[in-house]
């Protein structure tokens, strides 16, 4: 293999291994509890590298915020959703959120680490790319409003209301995982895309014209 193409997958590999372990740890612990020597360790890579890669230890959470929103957006088919009659928009965004969050497993730890701090989510890079999402629950509220099937609501309410339960949801799975394990779930553990429709739907059903 030529030099130049081993030194480019080395590098991938470096990047990808530093967002990896940075994401786990920013979830598990949160910004500020996370060193650079503990990334560094769990990586086996010198910590310089970060501040190489990504210029500082914010600069890693904010490649990792960002590859985590897109992530969970690369599930969000817009065209498909807009497809559906507008009272189903949202359950079909719930689900696909839902499938968003399968595919980046420590985005909501990670935020819900971090907004407990309000360290790294007050950062204007940080707002805009948890502002991607947002725009498309307003887009599916005001829609659903022009064709009269939504009343008029607070968009950022309908949003913390899908959003908290989904990142809720995905954040206490080890732990109902853990019950149904031994024996001690007395339900049954929701699939994730089942209970996103489940709360879109219920969103929907409270949005519906007085």
């Amino acid at each position: 293999m030529p030099r130049k193409a081993r030194q480019s997958r080395n590098a991938a590999a470096s990047r990808s291994a530093l967002m990896e372990a940075g994401a786990r740890l920013f979830a598990e612990r949160g910004f500020a509890a996370t060193s650079l020597d503990m990334i560094a360790e769990a990586t086996g890579l010198n910590k310089a590298m970060v501040s190489y890669y990504f210029g500082s230890k914010t600069g890693l959470y904010q490649s990792i915020l960002d590859e985590g929103v897109t992530r969970l957006l690369a599930r969000v088919d817009v065209e498909a959703i807009e497809a559906r009659p507008p009272e189903r928009r949202l359950p079909a965004f719930a689900r696909a959120l839902a499938r968003g969050f399968e595919a980046a497993p420590y985005l909501p730890g990670l935020l819900v680490q971090d907004y407990l701090s309000g360290e790294q989510q007050m950062r204007p890079e940080a707002a805009a790319s948890l502002s991607r999402t947002f725009q498309t629950t307003r887009m599916i509220l005001e829609r659903g409003q022009l064709a009269g099937v939504f009343r008029e609501a607070d968009p950022h309410q309908v949003h913390l209301a899908l959003i908290g339960s989904l990142v809720f949801f995905r954040i206490t799975k080890p732990f109902r995982d853990g019950l149904q394990a031994d024996g001690r779930l007395p339900y049954s553990n929701p699939d994730p895309e089942e209970f996103a429709e489940f709360m879109g739907e219920i969103l929907s059903r409270g949005l519906k014209p007085d």
